[in-house]
């Protein structure tokens, strides 16, 4: 009754599937990448992911192993809230519809439909490609810049409401474990997976 949750891939593909198919069960967190092709090869009943700022949003939807823009989900016994996306800090040097997408990010409507299903819910493990806004400044070195955006602002309104036991995300490329609010979030470095359950 677990399941593995995978940090941010970024089209390192061969080594996601490779991770994937040792676990029985998986939620990739966002960045998979723009192709998905290598979901070919994975059981779309036992691995799944959300997405996140560096996902092809023009397919994706395609792809039955993309669990959508937020909900309530079960895998390996484990039942999971998730919301995707994140704010691209780098955009300015991307090109729409090739590594970047203006819907990277939930817009107010789609928050507000999720912000009363987690209400809701109450969810004990929340899956996210980002993190609540108040844990940016930990997770980033001095004196970095940090953008406030939707997302950010979207999960620090949800934790607002409920403090989950569990909440795992990455985005940011560090592993990190810090304990808020009686959370135990876990920020997942790049293909770093965790068990949770």
């Amino acid at each position: 009754m677990s399941i593995t949750v995978i940090g941010d891939v970024h089209g390192k593909y061969d080594a996601y599937v490779k991770m994937a198919r040792k676990r029985d069960f998986t939620v990739q967190i966002g960045d998979l990448g723009f192709r998905y092709e290598c979901l070919k090869n994975l059981d779309q009943e036992r691995h799944r992911f959300v997405g996140g700022n560096h996902d092809n949003y023009d397919i994706v939807g395609e792809w039955p192993h993309y669990l959508g823009d937020y909900g309530m989900a079960s895998l390996g016994g484990v039942e999971f809230f998730f919301y995707r996306g994140a704010y691209s800090i780098d955009r300015q040097h991307r090109t729409i519809g090739v590594d970047w997408w203006q819907n990277e990010q939930l817009g107010i409507d789609d928050f507000m439909k999720a912000r009363e299903l987690y209400r809701g819910a109450k969810p004990s493990v929340v899956l996210t490609h980002d993190c609540p806004e108040t844990l940016v400044p930990r997770l980033l070195p001095p004196n970095a810049t940090i953008y406030q955006n939707i997302t950010g602002w979207a999960l620090q309104e949800l934790f607002a409401i409920h403090q989950p036991e569990t909440w795992v995300f990455g985005h940011y490329h560090v592993s990190q474990r810090i304990d808020a609010g009686g959370t135990r979030f876990i920020c997942l470095d790049e293909l770093e997976a965790c068990e949770i359950g």
